[in-house]
């Protein structure tokens, strides 16, 4: 096994030699197109594991508290750099309040760092050039007309760094909710039918996964038999198996990581 580490143009100079015949890439779905353009017209088999937006899915009868360490834990976690992270949560509006009011509780608690402290919930931000590009989203989320709010807390002074947000006030125009932000930044929509919530989850470009929180197993099967998402979570979020298949539609990349179904990728 060789390691070879390097920026775009050693991944670019690796997908396009001629003795490699398999390219499996897991980043943004920018880069995949063009990677997808580079082996288009030759023998190499390509899988691509991309960009996501996922729907977090709170019904009436969900677990309040279960669901929402569930929602922390699905966007907040590794400063929401996951491409399978929670960053859009849609809640019933009859529960709407309370989830909220728990949501923001919980977040208040949450504590910022250096990432190599067991005790860091929310570390850095990768680089000065994402940080810009969640200012630059969560700026847009306000001139949208979308209300902010993050919990009360102190960045180091070294570092890049971005406050666990939750934006709420969402509508399925904003961009807030349409874009990868790739952050610590979540949209709140709300729904008041099941048909309603899998039509906001779906209208997406992308479609990596999902997240569904409810009492009840014939509503958490018709659910997920309905959202085009390649993984699928019931009340919980961002948990994985080896042997389970990982992989989106859409925009979110095709081909499968893990299982059986991610072998078939490298044998002819």
């Amino acid at each position: 096994m060789n390691i070879l580490t390097g920026a775009g143009d050693t991944g670019r100079a690796i997908v396009a030699h001629p003795d490699v015949d398999k390219v499996a890439f897991t980043g943004s779905t920018e880069v995949g197109r063009m990677i997808a353009k580079t082996v288009a017209g030759t023998d190499k088999r390509v899988t691509l594991e991309l960009g996501g937006k996922a729907a977090n899915i709170v019904f009436d009868d969900a677990p309040v508290d279960q669901a929402v360490e569930g929602i922390v834990n699905g966007i907040f976690f590794n400063q929401g750099h996951v491409c399978c992270a929670g960053s859009r949560l849609l809640v019933q509006e009859s529960v709407a309040e309370e989830v909220l009011e728990r949501l923001k509780r919980r977040m208040a608690t949450l504590r910022l760092g250096d990432p190599l402290d067991k005790n860091t919930d929310v570390g850095a931000i990768n680089s000065a050039e994402q940080l810009a590009k969640i200012r630059e989203l969560s700026d847009v989320g306000d001139a949208e007309g979308a209300e902010r709010w993050s919990p009360a807390c102190d960045l180091p002074a070294k570092g890049f760094w971005f406050p666990p947000t939750v934006f709420t006030g969402v509508s399925q125009a904003h961009r807030i909710a349409r874009e990868e932000i790739f952050g610590p930044v979540l949209s709140v929509l709300t729904f008041r039918t099941p048909a309603e919530a899998v039509e906001k989850a779906n209208n997406t470009p992308f479609g990596l996964s999902a997240g569904i929180w409810t009492d009840k197993g014939s509503r958490i099967l018709w659910v997920a038999d309905q959202l085009r998402a390649g993984v699928v979570w019931a009340n919980t979020f961002n948990k994985f198996d080896p042997t389970s298949p990982f992989g989106g539609y859409k925009e979110s990349g095709y081909g499968r990581e893990g299982g059986r179904h991610g072998l078939e990728g490298y044998l002819r």
